[in-house]
């Protein structure tokens, strides 16, 4: 995503638009789950059945996956900063709506509102980051996921204390207000930037926002155990809605090409076929399907089998999300000395050990194990989880801003799209697993998944090279110009 300053602050002024944008990921991830925990109180005050209260989550990261593509897009014509104090003002408004909702309908309304406001943050947000502060682009990537790490610890605490105290309406109000102070400090100190003429082909966003829409609510059905007939109608839809995008995308690079002064797609379908950009949008899917799987089927694990209250199981869940925070910067410094390849393959190796280690805590339980010996070994393994996540999620944002689709705002939106929707899977996942009763299987299916994307780019392959003695190539991420100026002196 291109952008241009238009004018310049100072270093303070800086440096509060850099935290701002961290408070601002930060944010938005809290408010994609901020009613987790008083789910239950606000099922019961409004009268829904389960399927509807899940709904009311599920809907938010639906309308996110759904509309982040078009975020992208949006932010390249109008400025990143324009479109996220806008996105972040609409995030308000439908909070306050959704705090005074009467039923079902009202809420899961404000809910996909406030999901689709929130699209525009990450490609937002990794762009203002990547344009404004290009010689550390290492050191924002890791501090971004450490900030989406904040947001997962802090979401659930902040929900479930604010319900305690002020009652369960009163946690989108808070929230509200937060977000208020965000905006005040992105119009204060954010730099501005120039709005970009990218090309705009009607068609083939429309079906890509469609392609999105139905993977989701394909992935969200999976989950539910709906009807197969809904299910396969809903990915059918997703996969001729996106080979149209591509068929569309293709058909006018190629008219572009063949005349000048025609206008182009809205990106050229090869920079989706990068090989940095597939390493990046494959990590992020990983690492974020991953957070899925640990962050619902560990706390459910702790409820039913030790009989554990929420108070307690926010405290073991939190150990997650502060390994996260913690392994951020040690990620970006680790990718600064070794390269991002390096970065993203301890992260993969670091979370693969993570699900043999939970899914041993659970067998320990059932064969009557101490408590507290289970609860240690859950820790190593979310302690394990997060660090894997936050150097894998790290690796991904840096590897796609540095690659060539990292100046297009609709490839980073098309990316950002992957991550929502492999979260959506991880959840459908653990919802097929209980149904089946197969929940032993959770935590070994995400180091498959970790295996597999090893073989898929030949990182594993890479390890046996490495033993063998013959050195492999890995990305280095550039140094600041003023660095390489004074190491030349």
């Amino acid at each position: 995503m291109n952008t241009t300053e238009q004018g310049r602050t100072g270093n303070g002024g800086r440096r509060i638009a850099y935290f701002a944008l961290l408070g601002t990921t930060a944010l938005g991830t809290l408010s994609a789950n901020v009613i987790n925990a008083p789910l239950y109180v606000i099922q019961t005050d409004l009268g829904m059945t389960r399927q509807q209260a899940v709904l009311a989550v599920s809907a938010f990261t639906m309308a996110m996956a759904m509309f982040v593509p078009l975020a992208g897009w949006v932010g390249d014509r109008v400025g990143t900063k324009t479109l996220l104090v806008w996105a972040l003002s609409v995030l308000v408004l439908a909070g306050a709506a959704a705090s005074q909702a009467s039923g079902t309908e009202a809420l899961v309304a404000a809910r996909a509102v406030q999901g689709a406001a929130c699209s525009a943050i990450p490609p937002c947000v990794q762009a203002a980051l990547m344009n404004h502060w290009p010689e550390r682009t290492a050191q924002a990537m890791g501090a971004w996921a450490s900030a989406i790490g904040l947001g997962q610890a802090v979401g659930p605490l902040f929900g479930g204390l604010v319900t305690e105290a002020l009652g369960w309406r009163n946690v989108f109000l808070s929230h509200g207000l937060l977000v208020l102070v965000m905006i005040l400090l992105l119009i204060a100190s954010m730099p501005a930037s120039g709005p970009q003429r990218p090309p705009m082909h009607r068609f083939a966003m429309f079906w890509l926002v469609v392609g999105a829409g139905s993977t989701a609510a394909g992935t969200v059905l999976i989950g539910q155990a709906t009807s197969w007939w809904w299910i396969l109608c809903s990915l059918g839809s997703a996969v001729f809605s996106l080979w149209l995008f591509g068929r569309l995308s293709v058909r006018r690079a190629r008219f572009a090409a063949e005349h000048a002064g025609a206008p182009g797609p809205l990106l050229d379908p090869s920079l989706l076929r990068d090989r940095g950009y597939l390493r990046a949008a494959a990590g992020a899917g990983l690492a974020m399907g991953s957070m899925a799987v640990f962050i619902v089927a560990v706390p459910l694990f702790l409820a039913r089998d030790l009989d554990m209250g929420p108070a307690g199981i926010g405290a073991i869940v939190f150990t997650m999300a502060l390994s996260m925070i913690v392994a951020g910067p040690l990620a970006a410094r680790l990718g600064r000395r070794r390269g991002v390849n390096v970065q993203l393959r301890r992260g993969i190796l670091i979370l693969m050990a993570s699900g043999p280690v939970v899914a041993l805590a659970v067998c320990c339980s059932r064969f009557g194990m101490v408590p507290w010996a289970v609860l240690s070994m859950v820790v190593a393994g979310l302690v394990l989880a997060g660090t894997g996540i936050a150097f894998t999620q790290s690796a991904a944002a840096t590897d796609i801003v540095l690659s060539a689709a990292g100046r297009s705002g609709t490839a980073i939106g098309i990316h950002n799209m992957i991550r929502f929707l492999a979260m959506g899977a991880g959840y459908a996942v653990v919802a097929l697993a209980y149904a089946a009763d197969a929940t032993l299987l959770l935590f070994p299916f995400v180091s498959l998944m970790g295996v597999a994307m090893l073989y898929a780019f030949g990182d594993a392959r890479g390890l046996t090279r490495r033993t063998a003695g013959v050195p492999e190539p890995i990305r280095v991420i550039p140094e600041p110009a003023n660095e390489r100026t004074k190491n030349d002196h």
